[in-house]
């Protein structure tokens, strides 16, 4: 169980063929096929009632549940400040919760000997370090209650000021370190062509191509016209229009299975317009004449997908190249849709030793696999 997904297993049922998922009541059912445990994509700080049956040729078993509160989310964008000899101050974002008005902040340490409650603050100052000393820095998120804690967010810093005027030795002035910058934007700042109305604070989107699209299985490249991902607090209605004519594809990220499918589109203002509810990639593909008009989504399996992408190599083998997780990231086997090995809240620099399709290949745990460039920063020779 992390801030943003659960990993459901059960044992198989006798004579099943496959199995049904569903995380509320109001919720469809979803075919997740004949396995025994999925990744479920949900919310920060949230109770849900998850649901798994049994089925094969005549039908459907009667449905077993769970009931599983996600944690509540980490302190998001990391930094430091006002270094010293012996002092950093560290400084964070508060993540959007919707459901814990009240969140309190502890931090570990420097000197500390262990968690300490600093309450509803967004930086503090790490005091008594030594000089030229490396530290690792974290923070949690905390419940007034105490009843819910988020993974640790933390970050290296060393106690050396850029220049200290004291000592005129060259150990005096610090190591050059780089200043990391997520790849990140947010709907205020979407490029020329794409606009997205009726959203609301929490709510987060960045236009990506045919990897961040992240189904080169299933989409050809040469026909993405253009793609922009929304994450965070996603509601009902939010409106995607792109200036260009096309076809819309949807790539839920929230709910598996994790498969594109068509969209309903509408022409509005001159522009190929459709709504969404949750979180994932609306596609915008070449097509002839207006969009495709659908009365609802279909199924991935009747969707008329896109030819299958080319068998070429996108790998790159990289030597100097190191990565580190800004938020948490699923590690997977292979990029871009393999199968996900764990969420990691990782937040170390990792060497990289090969790039494919927008992923770097890592080892954690003494397990090499793959993370998603969206959400690290990079340093060094890190290809194009």
């Amino acid at each position: 169980i992390t801030d943003s997904s659960v990993t459901l297993s059960w044992t198989r049922s006798t004579g099943a063929t496959s199995y049904e998922l569903r995380a509320a009541t109001d919720q469809p059912w979803l075919d997740i096929g004949d396995v025994n445990s999925q990744l479920v994509g949900l919310t920060s700080s949230v109770t849900y009632q998850l649901e798994v049956r049994a089925t094969n040729a005549h039908g459907a078993s009667s449905s077993v549940s769970i009931s599983v509160t996600t944690l509540v989310a980490p302190p998001d964008r990391l930094s430091v400040s006002g270094i010293t000899r012996n002092s950093i101050t560290l400084n964070w974002e508060k993540p959007f919760i919707l459901t814990i008005p009240q969140i309190s902040y502890e931090v570990n340490g420097g000197v500390l000997s262990g968690w300490t409650d600093v309450g509803d603050i967004t930086s503090y100052t790490f005091s008594g370090l030594s000089f030229n000393t490396e530290y690792e820095l974290q923070v949690r998120a905390v419940d007034v209650a105490r009843s819910a804690v988020s993974s640790a967010a933390s970050l290296s810093a060393r106690a050396t000021p850029a220049q200290d005027r004291s000592d005129s030795s060259s150990a005096s002035k610090a190591e050059p370190r780089p200043t990391p910058t997520p790849i990140h934007d947010t709907l205020n700042h979407l490029p020329p062509g794409i606009q997205v109305n009726n959203w609301v604070d929490g709510a987060q989107g960045q236009r990506v191509d045919h990897v961040g699209v992240g189904r080169a299985d299933a989409i050809d490249p040469q026909a993405i016209l253009d793609a922009v991902n929304i994450w965070g607090y996603v509601t009902p209605d939010i409106e995607v229009c792109f200036e260009q004519p096309g076809r819309l594809l949807f790539v839920n990220s929230v709910y598996p299975p994790i498969a594109p499918y068509p969209l309903p589109a509408y022409q509005r203002a001159g522009m190929t317009c459709t709504t969404i509810d949750t979180a994932g990639t609306v596609v915008l593909l070449r097509g002839e004449g207006s969009p495709m008009q659908y009365s609802q989504p279909q199924s991935a399996i009747d969707m008329p997908l896109a030819t299958a992408i080319p068998s070429q190599n996108y790998s790159q083998s990289l030597s100097g190249c190191e990565v580190r997780p800004w938020a948490d990231v699923k590690f997977r086997q292979n990029p871009p849709g393999g199968e996900v090995i764990s969420v990691t809240s990782v937040r170390k620099w990792l060497p990289a030793s090969e790039k494919r399709y927008g992923y770097f290949k890592v080892t954690l745990w003494g397990r090499e696999g793959w993370v998603s460039g969206e959400y690290v920063y990079i340093r060094g020779n890190c290809g194009a």
